[in-house]
């Protein structure tokens, strides 16, 4: 008789424990939901950080440095990237961090798993909301980078881009290679420019600062030797004729010139001319 009366508090108790067991699932699948929000999201503000670091970069470049004026995309695209990450964590999770978890049932069996058997959950509305707004964002980051990227390369009025910069060194190489670093200060600034132009300029991950003050440093150097930085330059400064330059270019291929190949006036401006009466050697 006793164990008869002691049933119905037998299976309320079970029926408690299976509560307690189903409100414990109910709980985990919410916390599954809320960390995979967490994690998605997170990845997603990352790489809009990153995107968002890679224009400011370029921006900085080609404004500080090159004297270029950023595309008005830019500004918009920015405004767009703030405003897709101004939501925050706790207002988008909200729905799963509520005093309710465990409260509302979730049928397990109607939840997918994957391959181990465990719960797999998906990304909320609200979630998929912000990242398909920062998604968004990114590509008009990217647009506008592009198009920073593409003005640094090609340079615009009354500033010159990194294709001119590199025309300019080449031209300078040509010169230097017939008289040597008889200047010391702008062989520093000549190298300290290629280096610049072919390495750090598009290097997003170095400091832009950083390379706006080198940047400055090297171009600065570079303008105090305006004879060094070309055979044009160097022949109106030393006022040279079309043809002695045309000798001295063949010198600077390596091609040998005979005393018949050059005129008497050549020889008299190259040797009116320090640097070049130094830096040509005549031999038998």
């Amino acid at each position: 008789m006793s164990s008869s009366l002691s049933l119905p508090a037998t299976v309320e108790a079970l029926e408690g424990k299976a509560k307690e067991h189903k409100q414990a699932q109910n709980t985990q699948y919410h916390v599954s939901v809320a960390e995979h929000n967490i994690h998605e999201l997170n990845g997603e503000l990352d790489e809009l950080v990153g995107s968002l670091g890679e224009l400011r970069y370029y921006k900085t470049v080609l404004e500080d440095a090159l004297g270029g004026s950023a595309p008005t995309a830019t500004i918009d695209a920015v405004q767009l990237a703030k405003k897709a990450a101004s939501v925050t964590q706790e207002e988008l999770l909200a729905n799963v961090q509520t005093g309710d978890i465990g409260q509302e049932e979730i049928n397990l069996n109607e939840v997918s798993t994957d391959s181990g058997s465990r719960v797999t959950v998906e990304l909320t509305e609200e979630v998929e909301t912000q990242i398909s707004q920062i998604e968004a964002a990114k590509r008009q980051l990217k647009q506008a980078t592009n198009q920073i990227k593409k003005l640094i390369k090609n340079g615009g009025q009354n500033w010159k881009g990194r294709t001119e910069w590199e025309e300019k060194v080449r031209a300078a190489e040509e010169l230097q290679s017939i008289l040597g670093s008889q200047s010391k200060d702008f062989n520093r600034a000549l190298n300290q420019i290629r280096r610049l132009l072919r390495r750090e300029m598009m290097d997003s991950s170095d400091s832009a600062t950083n390379f706006v003050r080198q940047w400055g440093r090297a171009t600065s150097n570079w303008e105090k030797h305006q004879s060094l930085q070309s055979f044009d330059a160097f022949q109106e400064e030393h006022n040279l004729s079309d043809s002695t330059v045309d000798e001295i270019r063949k010198l600077s291929k390596s091609e040998q010139l005979t005393l018949a190949d050059a005129s008497l006036n050549s020889l008299k401006e190259m040797k009116s001319v320090s640097e070049l009466e130094s830096a040509v050697k005549l031999s038998l």
